[in-house]
């Protein structure tokens, strides 16, 4: 995407907006399908697939690998459940819409809708912007879209349930600029359906009508009903239906320090925090490098506008409080999916501020500035390696150096396909992190070492069918990667102690990959082969780390 590629006249902007986004769309998708080919991809890809999977099946909103995040395995020392729905840890009923293209299309589905339908919000962005300016000035607001960390960060994060937020947001705006109220009607009515805290960013989108849209300003009071009920009724009643994680697990990572540890919900929550406005003052500041961070990330690709527009701070405000004022690093990582939260604001607020102020966009001197910013924001879109999608060309760590060349990336993505290939599809299985999202078209998948048991629908315990291990690909990022280096010793130790039990037998062993099946007579060959590959990836782990390393 070459920087000399933005509109220059009103005419060549449609032309060069669609540029861009056929550009964005196939770079950002090879590089998701590489990554799930390449063994790069990790758990959520897989939850999602499941859960989908599994609606399609009939088994609406499933997921065993969303038991294990549950609060009575996390907290409670359970195992996961067979039968348990994802609905008690995030409520996202659009999901369903996807089935269909997962029920044909299967892991590859997920990439195409994600990065589709962010694809798609930035041409609904174009279309936005020449309800209030000049094409070309509303294209390369369109393409600065698709340079930022906010947005490729996101595209190419594992799949998640928020990537369609910018385009029913935009959708929604581009109603309310053309005077259209169904097209302002149909996202308004979707967006608390996207995830049960979405209805806080369409509660502030409702306020900035009242306040910045008179002539919308009843729809406004009736958007911000709708959100806030939205939100109360999702979170108290029925959330809960389906288990206790929004008490137990996200409100007290997120906003333990209000509650003083103690389980609440999003009422307990605000509650706490009006009553603690000191604390409230200093999380919403501190830790003031992240949030400068975030601003710098957030306004650069647009040259600083959205911090001087008052459209994208009302439009942000209520997402911008959430993130500021929660605990945990992922509030404020500009690369991770709870941006997309911010990004509808910013650009569409740029857009409102640029709608009395065009002359200033024709000076030369400002278009080079500009120019500038967007190659900035692009070049440490890249250079930070979002979600490991560049790790054929960028290392994953410079000290120790970690770098896995794209050929043996390509190696490992081949054999792993042979591998899953010898696993029946009705089988349950156990598997590694990356490779849960190749395996997960199936109703019964945990992650090992983690898990080893699951319950069953009537609630007896149960052994997996299959555990695959790569010991291996797990040591090649283990000097710089500590969860990395403790799987290969507790994946290790655990197979050992399984195949010593007599409850599995080895299935496949080599120098990439151990195999273990249930109640499979062992060979002596291949007994010695399990031992001698995990003796030796762990042993190149503590040479590192040291003995005691395990027991951290």
């Amino acid at each position: 995407m070459s920087l000399e590629l933005l509109p220059k006249t009103n005419r060549s902007a449609r032309s060069i907006v669609i540029k861009w986004i056929i550009s964005f769309f196939f770079i950002v998708l090879i590089l998701q399908f590489w990554k799930i080919f390449s063994l790069n991809s990790s758990y959520d890809q897989g939850l999602f697939l499941q859960e989908i999977w599994n609606t399609w099946q009939g088994r609406a909103y499933e997921s065993t690998l969303a038991s294990e995040l549950s609060a009575p395995v996390k907290f409670y020392g359970e195992v996961p459940v067979l039968g348990y729905r994802h609905l008690a840890q995030h409520f996202t009923p659009l999901l369903i819409i996807w089935t269909p293209l997962v029920g044909i299309l299967g892991v590859w589905a997920l990439p195409i809708i994600q990065v589709s339908v962010l694809a798609i919000a930035g041409w609904i962005l174009f279309l936005l912007g020449k309800e209030h300016l000049p094409s070309q000035l509303a294209g390369w607001i369109a393409c600065s879209f698709f340079t930022t960390g906010t947005v490729i960060g996101p595209s190419l994060e594992n799949f998640h349930d928020l990537c369609v937020i910018p385009l029913l947001v935009f959708s929604l705006l581009l109603g309310i600029s053309k005077n259209q109220k169904y097209l302002f009607l149909i996202p308004a009515t979707l967006l608390p359906l996207v995830r049960e805290d979405v209805g806080i960013l369409s509660f502030g989108i409702g306020l900035w009508m009242v306040i910045r849209r008179p002539s919308w300003k009843l729809l406004g009071i009736g958007l911000c009903l709708y959100s806030l009920l939205s939100v109360l009724l999702i979170t108290n009643w029925i959330m809960p239906i389906f288990g206790s994680e929004l008490k137990e697990r996200f409100l007290q990572e997120r906003f333990a320090q209000y509650l003083n540890n103690e389980s609440g919900g999003t009422i307990d929550v605000l509650i706490a925090m009006a009553r603690q406005p000191l604390l409230l003052i200093k999380e919403l500041i501190y830790p003031p490098a992240s949030t400068l961070r975030l601003f710098v990330t957030l306004g650069l690709p647009l040259v600083f506008i959205p911090i001087i527009s008052l459209d994208s701070w009302l439009l942000i405000a209520l997402p911008l409080f959430i993130a500021l004022s929660s605990q945990g690093g992922n509030a404020l990582s500009v690369h991770l999916r709870f941006m997309l939260y911010l990004v509808p604001g910013v650009f569409a607020g740029s857009i409102f501020w640029w709608s009395k102020r065009t002359h200033l966009f024709n000076k030369y001197k400002f278009q080079n500035i500009w120019k500038i910013c967007i190659s900035i924001a692009l070049f440490f879109s890249i250079i930070g390696n979002p979600h490991r999608s560049l790790s054929a060309v960028i290392p994953d760590s410079i000290q120790p150096w970690v770098h896995i060349p794209v050929y043996r990336q390509f190696q490992r993505g081949k054999e792993a396909k042979k591998i899953f290939s010898l696993i029946p599809d009705e089988a349950s299985v156990a598997a590694e992190t990356h490779l849960i999202p190749q395996l997960a078209e199936r109703e019964i998948l945990i992650r090992f070492p983690e898990s080893y048991t699951f319950k069953d629908r009537n609630g007896s315990l149960q052994k997996p069918d299959y555990i695959i291990s790569q010991p291996s690909y797990n040591k090649d990022y283990g000097k710089a990667f500590r969860h990395h280096a403790r799987w290969v010793i507790r994946s290790g130790d655990r197979m050992k102690s399984l195949i010593e039990n007599n409850q599995y037998g080895v299935f496949i062993c080599d120098k990439k990959t151990i195999v273990l099946k249930k109640g499979l007579a062992d060979t002596k060959e291949k007994q010695q082969c399990l031992t001698r590959e995990i003796n030796r990836n762990q042993r190149e782990i503590f040479n590192y780390y040291g003995d005691n390393f395990a027991r951290e």
